[in-house]
């Protein structure tokens, strides 16, 4: 078997400052990868940040001819000019749901949608924020692991098993040769201001500035941690692209009330804003 290196890390810390070769460039984005697919795979945080890469992209090339296509499975925006396509694939916990006579079931153990993926030359996943849903909001009945059919489990135990499932089909089916393969850290949120040590603060609403510093006072959320130990197993290169830190500190930077549906959203983040720094990350981390 083919020995590959561990997983890489990419660390950001808030002091750092970028310099030149840390730049969006949009122009040479394009160029490098002209004729290629990069897609993001996950909910909508993904699809947050899509949204910004696309953004970007047009900025750097306005006149460009750009065509979108939404389909069951995917939104694809593509730069005919240059054949590059970004894709967003929905999928709100990576494995499969699958409707039986007992209802929906969420099978922690199969992932049939990897057929679609192994196809791209880049992929970026993102998962976490739907595991702990529940009631309406829920979109399965039931959790099979192992042939066992189960009405729940913990669900940072669901979420490990799940990434297991995923890193075996990395293992598996992957080919890195022609795929680069990414997993981006924990989507933090800002509901309660005990969190960044500020008790007066209920939620994201009125904040204004981000935190000084390098460090969230919180810690890391429960579900980094399990996320780093699934990437530890997998033995082909898959790029941890570290964005947990960084993003707690912007506590100032969602939407709050000022979202499509005039909720509170604190999960979320503005464009141009936030996800614009993920993408000047994922630039460097595709062509270093």
């Amino acid at each position: 078997m083919q020995a590959y290196p561990s997983p890489s890390v990419i660390v950001i810390r808030e002091r750092e400052k970028p310099g030149k070769d840390c730049r969006f460039d949009g122009p040479d984005f394009l160029r490098r990868f002209k004729g290629k697919n990069i897609m993001f795979v996950g909910d909508s945080i993904s699809y947050n940040q899509m949204q910004s890469l696309v953004c970007l992209l047009h900025a750097a090339a306005p006149d460009s001819n750009i065509t979108a296509v939404k389909s069951s499975l995917y939104y694809n925006t593509t730069f005919q000019d240059y054949g590059v396509s970004i894709i967003l694939f929905e999928s709100h916990y990576l494995v499969d749901i699958e409707v039986a006579a007992i209802g929906r079931v969420l099978k922690l153990d199969s992932m049939k949608n990897g057929n679609i993926w192994k196809a791209m030359d880049v992929l970026v996943f993102t998962n976490w924020l739907w595991w702990y849903r529940s009631g309406p909001k829920q979109p399965w009945d039931y959790m099979e692991d192992g042939g066992k059919v189960l009405k729940d489990m913990d669900r940072m135990d669901a979420f490990r098993k799940a990434l297991k499932t995923w890193g075996r089909w990395v293992d598996t089916y992957v080919d890195p040769g022609k795929t680069k393969v990414l997993f981006q850290g924990i989507n933090p949120t800002h509901y309660n201001g005990m969190d960044w040590n500020n008790p007066g603060a209920i939620n994201c609403t009125n904040e204004t500035a981000p935190l000084n510093g390098s460090t969230y006072p919180k810690g890391l959320p429960e579900a980094e941690y399990v996320l780093k130990d699934a990437l530890s197993t997998i033995k082909k290169p898959v790029h941890f692209f570290d964005i947990t830190t960084l993003s707690q500190l912007r506590k100032d930077a969602h939407p709050g009330h000022y979202n499509y549906d005039k909720g509170l959203d604190c999960t979320h983040w503005c464009l141009a804003g936030l996800p614009d720094t993920w993408n000047q990350l994922l630039y460097v981390a595709l062509t270093n």
